[in-house]
């Protein structure tokens, strides 16, 4: 299977509206090996990950995990070469209109019955103005998600809208923010196992709940113009919360 080149209209696409679905993008191989780096995750998500929404009335040991956050560098030693990744990175270049380089991925997992909603938010909310107009994002699930179990939510042409006032969510002890938004623009985005969400790095956008019975997976590709310099000059409401596995580093390539 070969990888899709963005179209003229898929281009044209995401700069009016700041979001894209690209289906049928992934093999369903390097999904299945994806996958299975983040379930190690999740059997050792004490050690190897963060709750991004910690309960405000639980202790660092007691963390219920409602949304398990941590990335698949941490344990996958070849990921950088892997050809999903250098794929994202041409795809959202041509998108953006600008040369980007890989910076970061999360893995974001949500437990059957427990999980709580990812709020509204912008990227460069958390990043700060170093990214202005300089981020793109690509979310891979790993598995079929609709609004029973996590999908995207976008609204429509937020990207326009400059980087709303952000809040800390009520009842968490995590550095999760959100903001307030207009959401007769919400589009929803149900996808299939194998597409790819693109959104631009000022468009608003949330994920629901994990209502199903199953865990809800999927890992999400930050992308940074080239020499942007990463997050930096942050905006007031920027959080920094430890949980304990802050000095982990991405595994080693051989």
């Amino acid at each position: 299977m070969n990888y899709p080149v963005a179209s003229a209209e898929q281009i044209a696409f995401f700069r009016e509206h700041g979001y894209l679905v690209v289906e049928e993008a992934i093999p369903k191989a390097e999904l299945d090996m994806l996958e299975g780096f983040c379930d190690r995750i999740l059997e050792e998500k004490e050690r190897l990950a963060k709750d991004w929404a910690w309960d405000a009335k639980e202790s660092l040991d007691d963390r219920s995990f409602r949304i398990v956050q941590s990335s698949p560098s941490f344990v996958w030693k070849d990921i950088r070469e892997q050809p999903y990744r250098k794929w994202l990175v041409a795809f959202g270049s041509a998108l953006l209109g600008k040369d980007l380089a890989f910076w970061y991925d999360q893995f974001l997992g949500k437990p059957p019955g427990k999980s709580v909603p990812t709020d509204w938010h912008q990227d460069e909310a958390y990043w700060g103005r170093n990214l202005d107009e300089k981020g793109v994002t690509g979310w891979i699930p790993l598995q079929d998600v609709d609004a029973e179990n996590g999908c995207m939510h976008f609204i429509d042409r937020g990207h326009r809208l400059g980087v709303l006032p952000h809040t800390q969510v009520e009842g968490v002890q995590s550095d999760l923010i959100h903001c307030e938004v207009d959401v007769k623009d919400m589009v929803v985005c149900p996808i299939k196992r194998g597409d790819v969400t693109f959104h631009h790095s000022k468009t608003p956008h949330m994920t629901t709940a994990n209502n199903k019975p199953r865990w809800r997976k999927a890992v999400t590709n930050h992308m940074q113009a080239i020499g942007a310099g990463g997050e930096g000059d942050h905006y007031p409401w920027k959080l920094t919360v430890h949980q304990g596995f802050d000095k982990l580093r991405p595994a080693k390539p051989v």
